[in-house]
């Protein structure tokens, strides 16, 4: 049912003390609570360190995957989970999912209140349960969105060649226009303004604004 693969870790300093939220009993202590449901939830694969290979298996058979809060303001596990073929479950109350101003993010992710994670386990195995429908609708939607977190090389560098040889073709066929360097582009597109056309100056009608030309 769902994937958790880390270290425990407190909440970051400006929420809360870590001497204030230690463990599990700590709601906020997102990372730990998750851990305590080893060997109590047996739908759940969650550890702290296992080899790479028992993480891996559990990552890519496992209909949900929790993103915690880490130590970055990114998170490559947010990313991975879509190539994995999970549905990121993000538990980070602060967290935003990069290009949601270019893709619809909602589609494909859930983000759940960090100190309610205790109900999140009874409504997943109810979602699956009730509502395969949706559960698959999210899981589709996932495998539309992942490419736009794929940063591929530039066409100048030979390891663009590499990437056309590669698998990733059959992964990604439309990456070449749905990346993450396309997503970036399309955001800083929206910021950039004409302001080598524009002037402002004490005085200044709006003829002479509109046509620099017409200063006597």
């Amino acid at each position: 049912l769902g994937h958790f693969v880390g270290w425990p870790r407190p909440p970051h300093s400006s929420v809360l003390p870590k001497e204030d939220c230690k463990d599990a009993n700590c709601s906020l202590n997102v990372r730990s609570v998750l851990l305590a449901m080893k060997g109590i939830e047996e739908d759940m694969h969650v550890d702290v360190d296992v080899p790479y290979m028992e993480s891996f298996v559990g990552l890519t058979s496992s209909l949900f995957c929790f993103v915690p809060r880490g130590k970055s303001a990114w998170s490559s596990r947010f990313f991975q989970t879509f190539f994995a073929g999970c549905i990121p479950v993000i538990l980070n109350d602060r967290y935003e999912p990069q290009f949601g101003e270019v893709v619809n993010v909602r589609e494909s992710t859930m983000k759940w209140p960090m100190t309610e994670v205790p109900a999140l386990v009874k409504y997943l195995r109810r979602l699956r349960d009730e509502q395969a429908e949706l559960v698959f609708a999210l899981h589709r939607a996932g495998q539309d969105l992942r490419c736009w977190y794929a940063w591929p090389p530039s066409w100048v560098e030979w390891s663009w060649m590499d990437v056309n040889k590669s698998k990733f073709n059959a992964t990604c066929s439309e990456w070449h226009k749905k990346n993450a360097y396309v997503a970036v582009t399309r955001l800083l597109a929206a910021k950039a303004t004409s302001s080598r056309h524009r002037f402002f100056f004490p005085g200044a009608s709006a003829a002479v604004l509109e046509r620099p030309g017409a200063l006597e």
